[in-house]
């Protein structure tokens, strides 16, 4: 018999009931999850498996199946879900952080291109690995300036066999 962490009473499952998962800071409702409640204090509280691939599902349907701009508590939960700070998020975007900020606390509402560019960032991430610090996409992003111009270089793409022949797509040389 399971016992309640709050006040040691005795606890029981509750099945079959819509699960508010508010500690996501969305609007989740969850189905088929087993709750319980505790028959002393009246705690409740639920069995969540695989949390990080429940987090995935949810970024990828907010991405994938919202029509409207994305929403402050979006945009946070994508860029907590990529395990990124709103610092790097912004430099990966090419905004300045203070203009980020300001998405997240919802003084400004993002604009089409750059929610555009979130969700793709995001869906780039998930489908590469669980760590997003270490994403392709997320690097290229993170790594290129936010203050550039327009300059001559050469254009030329020099690549060697096993660069393509091995599968190694990211050891390619550009100079």
């Amino acid at each position: 018999m399971k016992i309640c962490a709050l006040c040691n009473g005795p606890v029981e499952v509750i099945k079959d009931k819509p699960y508010e998962y508010t500690e996501s800071g969305l609007d989740v409702v969850l189905y088929g999850i087993t709750q319980y409640q505790c028959t002393s204090c009246g705690e409740t509280f639920a069995a969540l498996p695989k949390i990080q691939d429940l987090h995935k599902v949810i970024g990828k349907d907010i991405c994938a199946n919202k029509k409207a701009l994305l929403k402050p508590e979006e945009i946070i939960f994508l860029r907590k879900n990529m395990h990124l700070k709103a610092k790097d998020m912004a430099k990966i975007l090419g905004v300045n952080p203070s203009v980020y900020s300001r998405w997240e606390n919802g003084k400004k509402t993002i604009s089409d291109p750059y929610d555009r560019l979130l969700r793709m960032v995001y869906m780039a991430c998930t489908a590469e690995r669980s760590d997003c610090n270490d994403a392709l996409t997320v690097n290229l992003f993170k790594n290129l300036s936010s203050k550039r111009k327009e300059i001559e270089q050469p254009s030329q793409i020099i690549l060697n066999p096993q660069e393509w022949l091995l599968g190694d797509v990211t050891a390619s040389g550009v100079s």
